[in-house]
C-alpha cells in the first residue's frame, strides 16, 4: 500500500481531503498562510477550506480546541487540524480544516474602499449579529484579536448575514493594522501584541464599526506612527472619527467602544443596552497633562511625556543623544510639574549608570529605562524591539531568524528589563507579575551557554506551541515532544543521517517540554572534544525522551545512534568484547529501544571488567616483558649462572643415582 506521500492524498482524520492544486486566494490570511479547497469525504454538503500553516512562525493553537466549540456562532471555526505531509513543499505543516463563509469578504483589503454603510445596516448585519460571539468569548476570557472590516465575511450570496473570520494562523494581534489596536498596542510591533483581553477586541469592534460608515479608512492621510500620536495625543475617538458626520447613538456607542481607558470601555452588557434603547454616557478621554513649553525631538515639537516617548522610541540613535543631557528631566519637572515621573527619569538614570558592562551597553538600557519612566503602560522598547509583556514571547519566535533583534531580545532578558517594566507599573495585575518567574528562568537558562540551554531553551520555554526550529527539522513540523522522534525517525529512513541527531534547538526543545530536564545527557553533551562522553550523552536524552513520550520503537533512528557509540564501545579494552558490543548494538538498534543501547554501553559492571582485564593483562604483559629483559640481559649465559645451574644439576643427578643405587641394593638382598 502507498503512503500519503507516494499517492498524493492528504488526508485529516481520515475523513478531510485538502486538495492542493485547487488553491484558495480569497481565503488566504496574511503572512503568507495559504487557503486550499478541502473536502468531506463522507459527503458533507458545506463548504471546506484549509489553511496551511507555516513552520517558522505559530499558529495560535493553543485555542484550537477552545474555537472549536463555537460552531453555531457566526465564526469561521476550525473542524479538524493536523500535521500533514505538504507535497508543494515536500515536508509536513500543520493544517486547519475550516468552513468556508457563503460570500466574499466586506472590505477586500485593508486598504480599501467600499459604499458607506448606513447606521441601521451596521446594527443590523454586524452588530446584533455579532454579540453572542462576544458574549461568549468574553464568558470564557478568551480573545479573538483579529477583529476587522476585511476579516468579516457575508455570509451567503443574499448578503443579509455576516461571519467573522478566522483568527488563529498567526499570533494573536500581529495581522491587525493599527488603527484596530490601542493606543499601547498599537505601539508595538504587530507580532509583540499578544493575545491581550477582550477590553482589546471591544476596541477593534468599535473601529470596525466605524470603518463601515465610512466606506475604508477613517484617516487615509495618515500614515501608521501619525495615527498613534494623534491618538496618544487627541485621544482615540477624536484621532480616529474626526468631522465624520454620525447621529448621537452612534457617538454614543463609538465614544464607549474607543475609551483609551480598557477599564471604562464598553463591554458586552454595555452595548446590550444600548441595542435595546438605553442612553449611556461614556467616559470622556483622559488625555496626557499638556507642558507648558513644548520639548523639541528631531524637529517635532511634543507637548507631553507619552507622545514624545513613542517619538524617541521609534528613533533611538537620537533618543540616546537626548538622555545625555538633563534637559528631559528639567522639562518634565518644570513644564510638565511631574515631579514623580521626574524623579523617576533620574532613578532610572542612575540605576543604570551604576551596573557595569560597556558603554553603548549602558546607553541602551539606561534609553529604555527613561522610556519606561516616561511611559509606564507603553511597550517594553529597547533598540528595534517594542512588545507588549504577554507578546515577549511571540515576538522573540517571530524574529528569531534576524540575527539583530534576536540579540536584542537577549539583551532585553539578560538585563531584565521586562521585570523593570513590571516594576514600573502603577497598578499590577495578577497575570502580570506571574510573568516575572518566567522571566528570571529564561534569564538563568540564557547565561548558560551550551546545548540544552541558552536562547534556544529560552524560545520553547516562552513559546509552548512553538515548533522546533533545527535545520535537521525542517521538512517536519515538531511542536509537540511526542512528535520529535517520530521525526527523526522518518528523517533515518530517509538516510539522512550524516550529521547527529542533536543540535542546539533540540536541546533546547527538549529541555522546555520535558517535566524533568535529563541533565546527565546534557552534561555529557559538553564534552565536545571526547567524542565517546559527547556521543553518548546525546543517546541518553534521546532515551529519555522515548521513555517519556514513545514511542516504543525507532529502529532507524536507533541505528543512527548505535553509529554515534561507536567511539564509546571503542574505549573498551577487550577486543573480544568490544566486537561482540559492537555485534549486540546492531541486534539492538533492530529493536528500536534507545535506553537498551544505553545500557549495553554504560554499564558499570561491565566496565569494571574490562578495567579489571586490562589491569591483569598489564601485570601480566610487566612480567613477561621483565623476563624477556632478563633472558635478554643474559640471564641464562652469564658464568655464575651457569656454574650455580650446575651445580645444582650435579646435586640432582647424584641424588638420583644414590637412590638407583639404594634401591638396586635393597632388591639383590631381598632376592
Amino acid at each position: 500500500m502507498r503512503t500519503p506521500e507516494e499517492s498524493g492524498m492528504i488526508m485529516v482524520a481520515e475523513r478531510y481531503r485538502i486538495h492542493p492544486d485547487q488553491p484558495l486566494p480569497a481565503l488566504d490570511a496574511p503572512g503568507g498562510v495559504r487557503a486550499f479547497n478541502a473536502t468531506d469525504e463522507r459527503g458533507s454538503p458545506k463548504s471546506l477550506f484549509a489553511l496551511v500553516c507555516r513552520r517558522d512562525i505559530a499558529p495560535r493553537s493553543d485555542v484550537l480546541t477552545q474555537f472549536a466549540r463555537f460552531n453555531r456562532l457566526p465564526l469561521v471555526t476550525p473542524l479538524r487540524w493536523a500535521v500533514v505531509y505538504w507535497p508543494p513543499e515536500k515536508a509536513r505543516r500543520l493544517v486547519i480544516i475550516l468552513h468556508q463563509p457563503g460570500g466574499e469578504r466586506i472590505l477586500p483589503a485593508p486598504d480599501a474602499t467600499i459604499d458607506p454603510w448606513r447606521e441601521d445596516r451596521v446594527v443590523r448585519l454586524v452588530m446584533n449579529p455579532l454579540m453572542p460571539v462576544f458574549k461568549e468569548l468574553g464568558g470564557r476570557n478568551l480573545t479573538h484579536r483579529a477583529i476587522r472590516a476585511d476579516n468579516l465575511f457575508f455570509s451567503d450570496a443574499t448578503r443579509d448575514s455576516v461571519v467573522l473570520g478566522e483568527c488563529f494562523s498567526l499570533p494573536a494581534g500581529m495581522a491587525q493594522p493599527s488603527i484596530y489596536e490601542p493606543i499601547d498596542s498599537a505601539m508595538a510591533m504587530p507580532e509583540g501584541r499578544g493575545y491581550g483581553s477582550p477590553a482589546d477586541d471591544y476596541y477593534a469592534f468599535g473601529v470596525l464599526i466605524l470603518v463601515l460608515l465610512c466606506g475604508g479608512n477613517p484617516v487615509p492621510e495618515l500614515d501608521e506612527y501619525q495615527l498613534v500620536e494623534a491618538k496618544i495625543s487627541k485621544g482615540s475617538y477624536a484621532a480616529l472619527v474626526g468631522e465624520t458626520r454620525l447621529s448621537l447613538p452612534m457617538v454614543e456607542v463609538l465614544r464607549g467602544l474607543l475609551c483609551d481607558d480598557p477599564e471604562e470601555r464598553w463591554r458586552h452588557e454595555d452595548l446590550q443596552l444600548w441595542l435595546n434603547g438605553r442612553h449611556l454616557s461614556p467616559k470622556q478621554a483622559l488625555l496626557p497633562p499638556k507642558a507648558a513649553r513644548l520639548f523639541l525631538f528631531e524637529e517635532v515639537e511634543y507637548n507631553n511625556a507619552a507622545a514624545l516617548s513613542y517619538a524617541m522610541g521609534r528613533n533611538w540613535s537620537a533618543a540616546l543623544q537626548v538622555i545625555k543631557s538633563p534637559e528631559l528631566e528639567r522639562w518634565i519637572r518644570r513644564s510638565l510639574s511631574d515631579d514623580r515621573r521626574a524623579a523617576a527619569v533620574g532613578a532610572a538614570t542612575q540605576a543604570v549608570i551604576g551596573v557595569g558592562g560597556g558603554a553603548a551597553g549602558l546607553e541602551d538600557r539606561l534609553l529604555s529605562r527613561v522610556l519606561i519612566a516616561l511611559d509606564p503602560p507603553a511597550p517594553l522598547r529597547y533598540k528595534q524591539v517594542a512588545v507588549r509583556l504577554q507578546g515577549f514571547s511571540a515576538a522573540f519566535g517571530v524574529n528569531y531568524h534576524n540575527e539583530d533583534r534576536r540579540q536584542s531580545f537577549a539583551e532585553i532578558i539578560l538585563n531584565k528589563l521586562p521585570q523593570m517594566w513590571i516594576e514600573a507599573q502603577p497598578q499590577l495585575r495578577a497575570d502580570i507579575v506571574a510573568f516575572v518567574r518566567a522571566f528570571d528562568l529564561v534569564g538563568m537558562h540564557v547565561t548558560k551557554p551550551r546545548i540544552g540551554f541558552g536562547l534556544e531553551r529560552a524560545l520553547y520555554a516562552l513559546n509552548g506551541n512553538w515548533p522546533c526550529q533545527s535545520p535537521l527539522l525542517t521538512a517536519d513540523y515538531v511542536a509537540e515532544l511526542g512528535d520529535l522522534l517520530p521525526a527523526l525517525e522518518r528523517l533515518a529512513q530517509q538516510g539522512r543521517s550524516e550529521r547527529p541527531p542533536m543540535d542546539w534547538h533540540i536541546g533546547g526543545f527538549i529541555s522546555a517540554r520535558m517535566k524533568i530536564t535529563p541533565d546527565r545527557g546534557f552534561n555529557e553533551m559538553a564534552a565536545e572534544d571526547q567524542p565517546e562522553i559527547h556521543n553518548l550523552g546525546i543517546v541518553r536524552v534521546l532515551a529519555e525522551v522515548q521513555d517519556s513520550v514513545g514511542p516504543e520503537r525507532v529502529p532507524h533512528l536507533a541505528a543512527w545512534c548505535a553509529d554515534l557509540l561507536k567511539p564509546a564501545t571503542d574505549r573498551y579494552r577487550n577486543r573480544t568484547r568490544r566486537e561482540q558490543m559492537g555485534e549486540m548494538l546492531v541486534k539492538l538498534a533492530a529493536q528500536g529501544n534507545l535506553a537498551a543501547l544505553v545500557s549495553l554501553v554504560d554499564n558499570p559492571s561491565r566496565q569494571a571488567a574490562d578495567e579489571e582485564g586490562f589491569r591483569r593483562a598489564r601485570a601480566e604483559f610487566a612480567a613477561l616483558v621483565e623476563q624477556m629483559n632478563w633472558l635478554r640481559n643474559g640471564g641464562l649465559t652469564k658464568p655464575q649462572v651457569v656454574r650455580a645451574g650446575a651445580r645444582e644439576a650435579a646435586t640432582v643427578v647424584s641424588g638420583v643415582a644414590a637412590a638407583v643405587s639404594v634401591l638396586l641394593i635393597t632388591l639383590s638382598a631381598v632376592l
